[in-house]
């Protein structure tokens, strides 16, 4: 696992690396809120910081705490602008975590709108569309039983308050 962690950010640092030789379209930082349906009845909270490439690209992280383990999520968006102020994104996110007695993947894809209310501030709302998830347990007891889901997940919605420079 942790060989998994250094890859994705050290993948992630050549890519912002080089994006910093290219003008930026600007930066943003923030945080989330999110409340889990379903199964995975809970909360969680997102601090997260992104960097745009052009006008309709960005690529940012998340680093998601939950009531009971943590993940972090790199992922790519990109806008549909309806207006100046209001659009529509989709993400495309990896993620990888876990607590004490398990391992976490994550792939999804993800809808949303966001506002920008000020042109420094702005407020999105963003809900799984499609997920691959799978779990791998570390417990003696467990034997290294893994799960896995595919599918549509709309139960689970995280709303982002963001501050962009």
């Amino acid at each position: 696992m942790r060989k998994v962690l250094m890859i994705m950010m050290m993948a992630m640092v050549v890519v912002i690396a080089g994006a910093q030789e290219k003008e930026s379209k600007g930066m943003w930082i923030g945080g989330g809120f999110g409340l889990n349906g379903g199964d995975a009845d809970g909360w969680n909270l997102s601090p997260q910081w992104g960097m745009m490439f052009n006008e309709n690209m960005g690529l940012g992280a998340n680093l998601i705490l939950t009531d009971d383990d943590w993940m972090v999520e790199p992922y790519f968006r990109y806008y549909m602008g309806i207006t100046d102020n209001f659009k529509f994104f989709a993400d495309g996110a990896v993620a990888f975590g876990g607590n004490d007695d398990y391992s976490m993947f994550q792939i999804q894809v993800r809808p949303g709108v966001q506002y920008w209310f000020t042109p420094k501030w702005s407020l999105a709302a963003a809900t799984p569309l499609l997920s691959f998830y799978s779990r791998n347990y570390d417990s003696d007891a467990l034997e290294d039983i893994s799960t896995s889901f595919l599918g549509l997940d709309a139960t689970n919605l995280s709303f982002s308050l963001y501050f962009h420079f």
